[in-house]
């Protein structure tokens, strides 16, 4: 059975959501096509046992007016329920407690404080004005990145001019700011900067553009916690484009997508289905839709595939506790003290649910997701039985090293135990060996530089966090809403 639409959505995560809602909303007739059974897609949920947990993204940002996520919400009447985290993050080290103060002159101090080297006023003062120069430049720039001469044309404004000064930042690294503020010279705050980084970039000092490095690095400033989860907000998108005419199809794994002589688009499903539509934006990974494609669509996205054929993937944990720990913020990026075979990091990142989140967790209880990097060659190859036991042995040491020194957990034991590695990843969400987090950004491929959202096929856009601007929940946002107003456009 064939149905006809306007736009086909592919995918219902925040990028896919947020397309589909503003779509929606100009009363344009849009389907969404999702292969899971819920939303959320890789900031989705799952409940057992009386709670709620999120599976991946657990932080929500970019919700000032003047940001991606503030700007989407406001244009369609939305107020998702977020609570301030005032500290945005506590950053528990070898030997020291660093808080993330929300003010960045409280910040400062506290920085300060644990490593006086160097200029640090300086260099965090230098941090917040690169974060507002660039999300200045990102919402004035609605055009990249640039692949036709009317996308050049439009960026060769006054604004753009004033906005070259920043060009080097997109090619210079992290560290070469850290050298100029000569706040280098201490191991442990590059080890700080480092770890920071890499949950916010997907890379280190050394590697990372120092433009987005100052976005990643700036953002405890302005964090918030989605009450009920980090699906509500996507929960919200997800009805208002359905209260303006938007058709959800949940359970619809897409096998291909081909081209008609007309020009329009045919998607089929594996439950026999066909969708036709004259403009599709996916929102599935790049590496996928080299196997969805074929012909010229295909070559295109397997070239894309193998100059971006690196991303990491995620070893992620869930438990409840009995009981409510005192903590300073929900966000906790706790650093280890000894290697943890098949992490990749040096650091894990906690999320505990709000002690007055009753959809997360009863009262008196407390959900937990843990997340850290990994390799998708450290689980391939493995029998069922090998993954299962390699898998028992990273939480086991997750455990351990959050036993030890987490003091705030003592005496509550963990129950509800579970664990995903990019087995799990690619089981759930159908992404590509079951990359998470988008193309780390790199002073090797530039913001600029990242694969486009307009592809070279007519009617066939790109949206989500292998495409520009990259990962995140503002980024995936911010790329569908450059997106959709390129559609208007044209």
């Amino acid at each position: 059975m064939t149905h006809s639409t306007d736009f086909l959505v592919l995918g219902a995560g925040y990028a896919g959501l947020t397309a589909a809602a503003l779509l929606a909303h100009e009363g344009r007739a849009v389907t969404v096509l999702e292969g899971h059974e819920t939303l959320g897609g890789c900031a989705s949920f799952f409940r057992t046992g009386g709670y709620t947990f999120d599976v991946g993204a657990t932080t929500f940002s970019g919700v000032l007016p003047s940001q991606p996520a503030g700007r989407v919400f406001a244009h369609l009447g939305l107020q998702p329920e977020l609570v301030k985290q005032d500290p945005g993050m506590l950053i528990r080290m070898k030997d020291r407690d660093v808080v993330r103060h929300a003010a960045p002159e409280k910040w400062i101090d506290e920085i300060a404080k644990h490593f006086p080297h160097g200029d640090q006023r300086g260099y965090w003062e230098r941090q917040y004005a690169l974060e507002r120069k660039v999300w200045s430049m990102v919402n004035d720039q609605p055009s990249l990145p640039p692949t036709t001469a009317r996308d050049w044309a439009e960026m060769v404004n006054v604004r753009s001019i004033k906005q070259l000064p920043m060009v080097p930042g997109l090619f210079r690294s992290a560290s070469s700011l850290m050298r100029k503020y000569r706040v280098d010279s201490d191991s442990t705050f590059v080890d700080f900067i480092n770890e920071q980084l890499l949950i916010s970039t997907q890379n280190t000092s050394d590697k990372a553009p120092y433009l987005t490095a100052a976005m990643g690095l700036t953002y405890p400033s302005e964090t918030y916690y989605p009450m009920g989860g980090m699906y509500r907000p996507a929960l919200m998108l997800m009805r208002h484009a359905t209260a303006h005419g938007a058709q959800m199809k949940f359970r619809r794994m897409v096998t291909s997508i081909d081209q008609l002589p007309s020009g329009r688009w045919s998607v089929r499903c594996a439950n026999g289905e066909t969708y036709e539509a004259s403009t599709v934006i996916s929102s599935a990974p790049i590496w996928n839709m080299s196997s969805l494609t074929t012909g010229k669509a295909q070559r295109y996205f397997e070239s894309l595939s193998t100059r971006n054929a690196d991303s990491w993937c995620a070893f992620s944990m869930y438990f409840a506790l009995e009981g409510v720990p005192k903590l300073s913020s929900q966000y906790v990026q706790l650093h280890l003290d000894r290697p943890i075979s098949g992490v990749h990091a040096s650091s894990i990142f906690l999320t505990f649910s709000h002690p007055d989140d009753r959809e997360k967790a009863p009262a008196g209880h407390t959900t937990v997701t843990v997340s850290t990097h990994t390799r998708s060659e450290d689980w391939t190859g493995l029998s069922p039985t090998q993954h299962d036991e390699k898998r028992a042995t990273v939480m086991t040491a997750i455990l351990d090293v959050i036993q030890r020194r987490m003091p705030e957990c003592a005496g509550l034991t963990p129950i509800m135990v579970s664990g995903g590695t990019p087995y799990t990843w690619e089981r759930y969400t159908s992404r590509f060996k079951g990359f998470v987090g988008g193309l780390p950004h790199s002073i090797n491929r530039p913001m600029i530089f990242m694969p486009p959202n307009r592809t070279p096929f007519r009617g066939l856009y790109m949206i989500g966090d292998s495409v520009f601007p990259g990962q995140g929940t503002p980024a995936v946002m911010l790329g569908a809403w450059n997106t959709v107003n390129r559609i208007f456009a044209a």
